[in-house]
């Protein structure tokens, strides 16, 4: 038994991994950590865990993260598991990440991405020689990385569906690179457990802001891994929305086609890719997807169309923000590393209506 220790426990992101692994038969969560919260049951805090999980939680000190456990998974914000990492991996405990410290190979593209992340600008990363030894956490890219790894950065939500529905294209050929302009649309669980302005109820209820425009770390982190995949840049202009919704990514993209491609032939490449990737589904064409689609579940939807009097490919993805986007991937992740079966805790049927 893989014995596993959750540090930020209490919040969506490290509930999302509770409940995941409250039923795992081959990981047990035996520790949990946090800042604030601390002293009680977790059942405290999130009542429906009462009687399935219990475990008080503990404060997250140095001396107690990585202790008698194999994996650390840190669901913390920024510049958190950085100041851990260097002591877990010098131990031989396993290290996933939810943050973006260890989402990068090198510190000029951590640079490009906390350059616009408002927290963490200007603050260089603090141990830069574990970057070349981590992997970046999607599996239908960079599954042969995530298998052998001891550490791994969890992508972040927006770029878990902006990365799975541009690979294919781009590793093709059948767009343009510099071309892409994606629409992102996302729930109010994506901005966290802390209250803000731009959360409270009468402001997001029947309301549709954008934020971050053209200007979202995401974008970034999409750009910088669909480089390392594909072998060539691209350029992607994104402009996230919220939406008065609990939980779900919703991202339209659009990208200038590069020749005379029809979409019949585009969606069977899209198809031989994600064959056998058993949390993506390519839906069949003229069928688009919608949240509620994927809510509660690991699996991210693609639909295609094309427009074909302005010749551009337009993909839309749809994902649960707190699972595909967070702790499934995660999860997803956890299994890979430790060489389980991918799916294992996570066959899980969407939540519909």
């Amino acid at each position: 038994m893989i014995r596993a220790q959750l540090v930020g426990a209490t919040g969506y992101g490290g509930l999302g991994m509770v409940e995941l692994l409250v039923g795992h038969p081959e990981i047990e969560l035996v520790s949990l950590l946090a800042k604030n919260d601390v002293g009680q049951p977790i059942s405290a805090f999130f009542p429906h865990l009462s009687g399935l999980c219990d475990l008080r939680v503990e404060e997250a000190t140095p001396e107690r993260v990585g202790r008698d456990v194999d994996l650390v998974i840190c669901a913390t914000p920024d510049r958190i598991g950085m100041g851990y990492a260097p002591a877990l991996v010098d131990a031989g405990v396993a290290v996933l990440d939810y943050s973006g410290d260890f989402r990068f190979r090198n510190a000029g593209e951590y640079e490009r991405y906390a350059s616009r992340q408002p927290s963490v600008a200007g603050r260089p990363h603090t141990c830069p020689e574990l970057l070349s030894r981590a992997a970046y956490g999607i599996p239908e890219l960079f599954r042969d990385d995530v298998a052998g790894a001891r550490l791994v950065g969890n992508p972040g939500c927006f770029a878990v569906a902006i990365i799975l529905a541009l690979a294919p294209a781009l590793q093709s050929g059948v767009i343009e690179p510099q071309s892409v302009i994606c629409d992102g649309k996302t729930g109010i669980s994506g901005a966290g457990k802390k209250p803000g302005a731009l959360y409270h109820f009468p402001d997001a209820n029947d309301n549709v802001t954008a934020y971050r425009i053209a200007a979202h770390q995401h974008a970034v982190e999409a750009m910088i891994a669909l480089e390392r995949w594909c072998g060539s840049a691209s350029r992607i202009t994104f402009v996230p929305h919220l939406v008065p919704i609990t939980r779900g990514i919703l991202c339209t993209t659009y990208a200038t086609l590069s020749g005379d491609h029809t979409l019949e032939r585009i969606h069977g490449l899209y198809q031989a890719m994600y064959a056998g990737e058993p949390f993506v589904r390519v839906l069949p064409l003229g069928v688009a997807p919608g949240v509620k689609t994927v809510a509660g579940s690991n699996l991210c939807n693609i639909s295609l169309a094309l427009d074909g009097e302005n010749g551009r490919l337009i993909v839309i993805s749809a994902i649960d923000n707190l699972l595909k986007g967070q702790a499934g991937m995660a999860l997803q992740n956890a299994n890979v590393m430790f060489g389980l079966p991918e799916t294992l805790g996570l066959e899980r049927v969407p939540v519909y209506p």
